[in-house]
This record gives C-alpha cells, structure tokens and sequence, in this order.
C-alpha cells in the first residue's frame, strides 16, 4: 500500500466526481464533517497564562472516493481544515463524531476559495490500483468541467 500527496484542488475533484456520477461510471463517495477542539500549542507566544483555558476549534471536512467493487484500487482523500476561531456553529451545538454530508454541502462548506488548508492524498493498493489511478489522474487534470 502507497500513499501520495497530489498537488489538486478541492474544486478540481468535487466537479470531477460531479461529472462521474453524472455520466453514470461507478465511483463510491463519502463526505464527512467533523468539529475539532484543540489545545492552543504555545501559550507563552499568544501571551495567555497557564490558568487561561483556550483553545482552537475546526472543522474539518472530508471527502473520500474510489471504484466501485475495486478491491485491489485506489483512495482519493480531500482534507479540509478551516479554522472557526472561537466560536462554535450558529446553532450553539456540535455532534462529537464526524458526521455524514452530501457532496453538495461539502462543496459549499469546504470549496470556496480561502476556506482552509487543503490536503489531498491517494492510497494505492496494488500496482494495478495505480495505473488505474493515473488513468483517473490524467482526467482530473485536464479539468474538464466548466466554471
């Protein structure tokens, strides 16, 4: 199993998998959100004492795809990290556990530009799961679809 950065943008493979399923080929999804708290790391450099309690919150926005009944295929991951500073959601409440999203909500949640740190990854099974990648990489820049 290999895993590799890939220099894509969130756009790039939302529209992607858009066309996909639009034109019918069998590709698996799954979109996820998740509220994360996290201690701040150095308090001596934000200038807050010990007894503060502070801390960053996120949300991070996860979209996973790959070939429908490929055992020996590949994972493309999109990792979304947007920084919501002090406060929580506009209802007051989150879930603790990731929750399920549709694609649209992602796209409008985690794909606007400046909207965080994006990281995009695939895992590869086999040898044959990565020319099969590539062969999904080679589409993917071309970007095909229109803005």
């Amino acid at each position: 199993m290999a895993t590799d950065e890939l220099d894509l943008t969130a756009d790039q493979i939302v529209q992607w998998l858009k066309d996909e399923i639009a034109s019918g080929r069998p590709v698996d999804i799954r979109t996820t959100r998740e509220y994360v708290t996290e201690p701040l790391p150095d308090r001596e450099e934000t200038g807050l004492s010990e007894e503060t309690d502070a801390s960053s919150r996120m949300t991070v926005g996860i979209l996973e795809a790959w070939p429908v009944g490929a055992d020996d295929g590949w994972r493309l991951r999109v990792r979304v990290e947007d920084i919501l500073g002090p406060h929580a959601p506009e209802d007051g409440s989150v879930p603790d556990r990731p929750e399920e999203i549709d694609l649209d909500d992602f796209e409008a949640e985690f794909v606007a530009p400046d909207r965080g740190a994006v990281f995009v990854s695939v895992t590869t099974e086999t040898p044959l799961g990565k020319r099969r990648f590539d062969q999904v990489f080679a589409n993917l820049l071309r970007d095909r679809h229109t803005r």
